[in-house]
Protein backbone atom coordinates (compact mmCIF):
# COMPACT_ATOMS: atom_id res chain seq x y z
CA UNK A 1 0.00 0.00 0.00
CA UNK A 2 1.71 3.40 -1.13
CA UNK A 3 1.27 5.79 1.83
CA UNK A 4 3.46 8.56 2.62
CA UNK A 5 4.86 10.73 5.38
CA UNK A 6 2.80 13.75 4.34
CA UNK A 7 -0.72 12.04 3.43
CA UNK A 8 -0.14 10.68 7.31
CA UNK A 9 0.85 14.48 8.27
CA UNK A 10 -2.45 15.99 6.87
CA UNK A 11 -4.34 12.88 8.31
CA UNK A 12 -3.61 13.40 11.43
CA UNK A 13 -4.11 17.19 11.18
CA UNK A 14 -7.44 16.82 10.10
CA UNK A 15 -8.69 14.02 12.81
CA UNK A 16 -7.35 16.10 15.06
CA UNK A 17 -8.87 19.26 14.32
CA UNK A 18 -12.35 17.29 13.07
CA UNK A 19 -12.21 20.29 9.99
CA UNK A 20 -10.21 20.69 6.34
CA UNK A 21 -10.39 24.08 7.17
CA UNK A 22 -8.64 24.27 10.82
CA UNK A 23 -6.17 21.77 9.31
CA UNK A 24 -5.51 23.60 6.53
CA UNK A 25 -4.97 26.94 8.60
CA UNK A 26 -3.02 25.36 10.94
CA UNK A 27 -0.44 23.52 8.60
CA UNK A 28 -0.79 27.13 6.55
CA UNK A 29 -2.01 25.64 3.00
CA UNK A 30 -4.98 25.47 1.08
CA UNK A 31 -8.16 23.62 2.29
CA UNK A 32 -8.71 22.26 -1.09
CA UNK A 33 -5.13 20.81 -0.77
CA UNK A 34 -5.70 18.86 2.45
CA UNK A 35 -8.86 17.77 1.01
CA UNK A 36 -7.35 16.42 -1.69
CA UNK A 37 -4.95 14.22 0.37
CA UNK A 38 -7.62 12.96 2.30
CA UNK A 39 -9.50 11.68 -0.44
CA UNK A 40 -6.60 10.26 -1.63
CA UNK A 41 -5.94 8.00 1.46
CA UNK A 42 -8.82 6.73 1.37
CA UNK A 43 -9.09 5.84 -2.47
CA UNK A 44 -5.84 4.13 -1.40
CA UNK A 45 -7.08 2.45 1.80
CA UNK A 46 -10.50 2.08 -0.35
CA UNK A 47 -12.43 2.72 2.84
CA UNK A 48 -14.29 6.19 4.32
CA UNK A 49 -12.01 7.76 6.78
CA UNK A 50 -14.55 11.05 7.63
CA UNK A 51 -18.28 10.85 7.47
CA UNK A 52 -19.04 14.25 5.62
CA UNK A 53 -22.74 14.25 5.58
CA UNK A 54 -24.28 17.36 6.22
CA UNK A 55 -21.66 19.97 7.17
CA UNK A 56 -19.90 16.96 9.38
CA UNK A 57 -16.70 16.11 9.06
CA UNK A 58 -16.43 13.19 11.64
CA UNK A 59 -13.86 10.35 11.94
CA UNK A 60 -15.11 6.76 11.18
CA UNK A 61 -13.96 3.25 12.80
CA UNK A 62 -11.40 2.96 10.16
CA UNK A 63 -10.09 6.70 11.01
CA UNK A 64 -10.41 5.83 14.42
CA UNK A 65 -7.86 2.75 14.19
CA UNK A 66 -5.91 4.39 11.74
CA UNK A 67 -4.98 7.31 14.34
CA UNK A 68 -3.85 4.91 16.70
CA UNK A 69 -1.58 2.75 14.90
CA UNK A 70 -0.11 6.25 13.49
CA UNK A 71 0.77 7.11 17.33
CA UNK A 72 1.90 3.76 17.98
CA UNK A 73 4.43 3.52 15.39
CA UNK A 74 5.06 7.18 14.36
CA UNK A 75 8.57 6.73 13.46
CA UNK A 76 8.19 3.09 11.38
CA UNK A 77 6.04 4.61 8.08
CA UNK A 78 5.67 0.59 7.06
CA UNK A 79 4.25 -0.43 9.57
CA UNK A 80 1.74 1.83 9.27
CA UNK A 81 0.81 0.92 6.04
CA UNK A 82 0.90 -2.30 7.00
CA UNK A 83 -1.86 -1.53 9.56
CA UNK A 84 -3.69 0.45 7.37
CA UNK A 85 -3.71 -2.42 4.73
CA UNK A 86 -4.96 -4.49 7.74
CA UNK A 87 -8.07 -2.05 8.94
CA UNK A 88 -8.58 -1.84 4.69
CA UNK A 89 -9.02 -5.92 4.66
CA UNK A 90 -11.24 -6.00 8.08
CA UNK A 91 -7.85 -7.73 9.50
CA UNK A 92 -6.76 -5.36 12.15
CA UNK A 93 -7.79 -1.70 14.05
CA UNK A 94 -9.60 -1.41 16.94
CA UNK A 95 -13.20 -1.72 17.34
CA UNK A 96 -15.01 -0.50 19.73
CA UNK A 97 -18.32 -1.87 20.43
CA UNK A 98 -21.48 -1.04 22.96
CA UNK A 99 -24.23 -3.36 23.74
CA UNK A 100 -27.32 -3.78 25.43
CA UNK A 101 -27.14 -6.32 28.78
CA UNK A 102 -28.87 -8.84 27.15
CA UNK A 103 -26.68 -10.41 24.32
CA UNK A 104 -23.15 -8.63 26.01
CA UNK A 105 -22.15 -12.08 27.90
CA UNK A 106 -23.14 -14.02 24.63
CA UNK A 107 -23.49 -13.11 20.97
CA UNK A 108 -21.14 -10.02 20.97
CA UNK A 109 -18.81 -11.65 23.42
CA UNK A 110 -18.66 -15.06 21.78
CA UNK A 111 -18.51 -12.73 18.45
CA UNK A 112 -15.40 -10.61 19.35
CA UNK A 113 -13.38 -13.73 20.82
CA UNK A 114 -13.59 -15.62 17.46
CA UNK A 115 -12.55 -12.68 15.39
CA UNK A 116 -9.53 -11.66 17.48
CA UNK A 117 -8.73 -15.49 17.67
CA UNK A 118 -9.08 -15.53 14.06
CA UNK A 119 -7.31 -12.14 13.47
CA UNK A 120 -4.26 -11.47 16.13
CA UNK A 121 -4.14 -8.03 14.68
CA UNK A 122 -7.66 -6.67 15.32
CA UNK A 123 -8.77 -5.72 18.98
CA UNK A 124 -12.25 -5.67 19.92
CA UNK A 125 -13.24 -3.61 23.12
CA UNK A 126 -16.88 -4.54 24.60
CA UNK A 127 -19.04 -1.61 26.61
CA UNK A 128 -21.95 -2.88 28.27
CA UNK A 129 -24.48 -0.03 28.33
CA UNK A 130 -27.83 0.55 27.87
CA UNK A 131 -29.34 0.86 24.65
CA UNK A 132 -29.80 5.10 24.93
CA UNK A 133 -26.44 5.32 26.73
CA UNK A 134 -24.96 3.13 23.89
CA UNK A 135 -26.49 5.38 21.03
CA UNK A 136 -25.22 8.33 22.33
CA UNK A 137 -21.47 6.70 22.70
CA UNK A 138 -22.59 6.14 18.66
CA UNK A 139 -23.64 9.05 18.09
CA UNK A 140 -20.67 10.98 19.98
CA UNK A 141 -18.26 8.49 18.32
CA UNK A 142 -16.99 6.86 22.18
CA UNK A 143 -17.75 3.27 20.12
CA UNK A 144 -17.84 2.26 16.39
CA UNK A 145 -21.08 0.49 16.49
CA UNK A 146 -24.13 -0.40 19.44
CA UNK A 147 -25.45 -3.01 19.89
CA UNK A 148 -29.26 -2.52 20.42
CA UNK A 149 -32.95 -3.50 19.84
CA UNK A 150 -34.73 -0.88 18.69
CA UNK A 151 -34.43 0.69 15.20
CA UNK A 152 -33.27 4.60 16.37
CA UNK A 153 -34.93 5.56 13.05
CA UNK A 154 -32.26 7.65 12.70
CA UNK A 155 -31.44 9.10 8.94
CA UNK A 156 -27.17 9.17 10.20
CA UNK A 157 -27.46 5.76 11.88
CA UNK A 158 -27.48 2.24 9.47
CA UNK A 159 -29.22 -0.59 11.26
CA UNK A 160 -28.73 -4.12 10.72
CA UNK A 161 -31.57 -6.60 11.75
CA UNK A 162 -29.78 -9.48 13.65
CA UNK A 163 -32.13 -12.56 14.75
CA UNK A 164 -34.55 -12.13 17.57
CA UNK A 165 -33.57 -13.88 20.80
CA UNK A 166 -35.23 -17.22 21.82
CA UNK A 167 -36.50 -16.25 25.33
CA UNK A 168 -37.51 -18.84 27.78
CA UNK A 169 -38.26 -19.27 31.35
CA UNK A 170 -35.80 -21.38 33.81
CA UNK A 171 -36.64 -21.71 37.04
CA UNK A 172 -34.97 -23.82 40.29
CA UNK A 173 -35.04 -27.52 39.99
CA UNK A 174 -36.81 -27.66 43.29
CA UNK A 175 -39.71 -26.04 41.76
CA UNK A 176 -42.68 -27.57 40.82
CA UNK A 177 -42.65 -26.24 37.45
CA UNK A 178 -39.26 -27.91 37.10
CA UNK A 179 -41.03 -31.16 35.44
CA UNK A 180 -42.91 -29.54 32.97
CA UNK A 181 -41.85 -28.27 29.16
CA UNK A 182 -43.67 -25.31 29.05
CA UNK A 183 -45.03 -22.43 31.07
CA UNK A 184 -47.17 -19.34 30.50
CA UNK A 185 -47.25 -15.53 31.68
CA UNK A 186 -50.01 -16.28 34.31
CA UNK A 187 -48.42 -19.31 35.97
CA UNK A 188 -45.29 -17.27 36.17
CA UNK A 189 -47.04 -14.63 37.81
CA UNK A 190 -47.42 -16.47 40.93
CA UNK A 191 -43.71 -17.12 41.09
CA UNK A 192 -40.99 -14.13 42.29
CA UNK A 193 -39.06 -13.49 39.42
CA UNK A 194 -35.59 -12.45 38.89
CA UNK A 195 -35.15 -9.77 36.12
CA UNK A 196 -32.93 -7.15 34.19
CA UNK A 197 -33.01 -3.56 35.08
CA UNK A 198 -36.01 -1.54 34.20
CA UNK A 199 -33.57 -0.01 31.70
CA UNK A 200 -33.12 -2.68 29.61
CA UNK A 201 -35.22 -2.99 26.30
CA UNK A 202 -35.40 -7.11 27.13
CA UNK A 203 -37.11 -6.66 31.02
CA UNK A 204 -39.94 -4.01 28.84
CA UNK A 205 -40.40 -6.88 26.38
CA UNK A 206 -41.18 -8.90 29.59
CA UNK A 207 -43.78 -6.46 30.78
CA UNK A 208 -45.67 -6.09 27.60
CA UNK A 209 -45.83 -10.30 27.65
CA UNK A 210 -46.98 -10.15 31.19
CA UNK A 211 -49.29 -7.20 30.48
CA UNK A 212 -51.16 -9.01 27.26
CA UNK A 213 -51.74 -11.76 29.78
CA UNK A 214 -53.34 -9.39 31.48
CA UNK A 215 -51.52 -10.13 34.59
CA UNK A 216 -48.53 -8.60 36.36
CA UNK A 217 -45.31 -10.28 37.49
CA UNK A 218 -43.73 -10.07 41.50
CA UNK A 219 -40.02 -8.75 41.50
CA UNK A 220 -37.57 -10.92 43.54
CA UNK A 221 -34.72 -9.26 42.79
CA UNK A 222 -33.25 -7.20 39.59
CA UNK A 223 -29.20 -7.89 38.08
CA UNK A 224 -27.40 -6.38 35.03
CA UNK A 225 -27.03 -9.21 33.05
CA UNK A 226 -28.74 -12.25 31.98
CA UNK A 227 -25.62 -14.52 33.31
CA UNK A 228 -26.49 -13.44 36.69
CA UNK A 229 -30.07 -13.64 36.39
CA UNK A 230 -29.11 -17.80 35.68
CA UNK A 231 -26.76 -18.44 38.24
CA UNK A 232 -29.28 -16.57 40.90
CA UNK A 233 -31.75 -18.75 39.81
CA UNK A 234 -30.11 -21.79 39.75
CA UNK A 235 -29.54 -21.00 43.63
CA UNK A 236 -32.96 -20.79 44.22
CA UNK A 237 -33.80 -17.48 44.31
CA UNK A 238 -36.67 -17.02 42.11
CA UNK A 239 -37.60 -17.91 38.21
CA UNK A 240 -36.06 -15.98 35.13
CA UNK A 241 -36.90 -15.19 31.71
CA UNK A 242 -33.82 -15.47 29.69
CA UNK A 243 -32.47 -15.49 26.38
CA UNK A 244 -31.99 -19.30 25.70
CA UNK A 245 -28.04 -18.80 24.21
CA UNK A 246 -26.85 -18.03 27.38
CA UNK A 247 -27.97 -21.12 29.25
CA UNK A 248 -25.02 -22.55 26.34
CA UNK A 249 -22.49 -20.78 28.31
CA UNK A 250 -23.55 -20.87 31.73
CA UNK A 251 -23.74 -23.72 34.18
CA UNK A 252 -27.48 -24.70 34.33
CA UNK A 253 -27.32 -27.93 36.38
CA UNK A 254 -29.32 -25.76 39.00
CA UNK A 255 -31.85 -24.56 36.48
CA UNK A 256 -34.75 -26.46 34.29
CA UNK A 257 -35.92 -24.18 30.89
CA UNK A 258 -39.88 -24.21 29.97
CA UNK A 259 -40.63 -23.25 27.04
CA UNK A 260 -42.83 -20.04 26.91
CA UNK A 261 -46.80 -20.15 25.66
CA UNK A 262 -47.41 -16.56 25.88
CA UNK A 263 -45.80 -14.97 22.85
CA UNK A 264 -42.44 -12.56 23.41
CA UNK A 265 -40.01 -11.46 20.96
CA UNK A 266 -37.18 -9.19 21.75
CA UNK A 267 -35.26 -7.81 18.37
CA UNK A 268 -31.46 -7.10 18.04
CA UNK A 269 -29.51 -4.87 15.30
CA UNK A 270 -26.62 -3.31 14.79
CA UNK A 271 -26.39 -0.02 14.45
CA UNK A 272 -23.34 1.74 13.23
CA UNK A 273 -22.33 5.64 11.67
CA UNK A 274 -24.00 5.63 7.58
CA UNK A 275 -20.89 6.46 7.15
CA UNK A 276 -18.90 3.65 8.74
CA UNK A 277 -21.26 0.71 7.85
CA UNK A 278 -19.44 -0.54 4.70
CA UNK A 279 -15.78 -0.49 7.16
CA UNK A 280 -14.54 -3.64 6.43
CA UNK A 281 -13.93 -4.80 10.25
CA UNK A 282 -17.94 -3.47 11.20
CA UNK A 283 -18.61 -5.95 7.98
CA UNK A 284 -16.76 -8.61 9.49
CA UNK A 285 -18.01 -8.31 13.07
CA UNK A 286 -21.75 -7.92 12.06
CA UNK A 287 -21.61 -11.06 10.28
CA UNK A 288 -19.92 -12.89 13.03
CA UNK A 289 -22.57 -11.76 15.31
CA UNK A 290 -25.19 -13.35 12.81
CA UNK A 291 -22.87 -16.79 12.85
CA UNK A 292 -22.94 -16.74 16.43
CA UNK A 293 -27.33 -17.51 16.12
CA UNK A 294 -26.93 -19.52 12.97
CA UNK A 295 -29.04 -22.87 13.74
CA UNK A 296 -26.08 -24.90 15.42
CA UNK A 297 -23.69 -22.47 15.39
CA UNK A 298 -21.38 -23.42 19.00
CA UNK A 299 -21.21 -20.68 21.65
Amino acid sequence: MRITARQIELFQMAYRHRSTRKAADALHISQPAISRVVAELEVEMGVALFDRAGRKFEPTAAAHSLQQAVQKHYQGLDRIRDTATQIALGTGGHLRVATVPAVADTRVAIAAGRLMAEFPALRVDVVVLNERAGLAALREGRVDCAVVSSDPGDPNLACTRLTDLDPVAIVPRTDALADRSEVSAAELATRPLITLTPHSPFRRAVEMMFDRAGTSFQVRAEAETQTALVHMVAQGAGCAIVDANILRSSDTAGVATLRLTSPLSWPTRIATLSASQDIPGLRRFTAAVLDTQAPGSSP
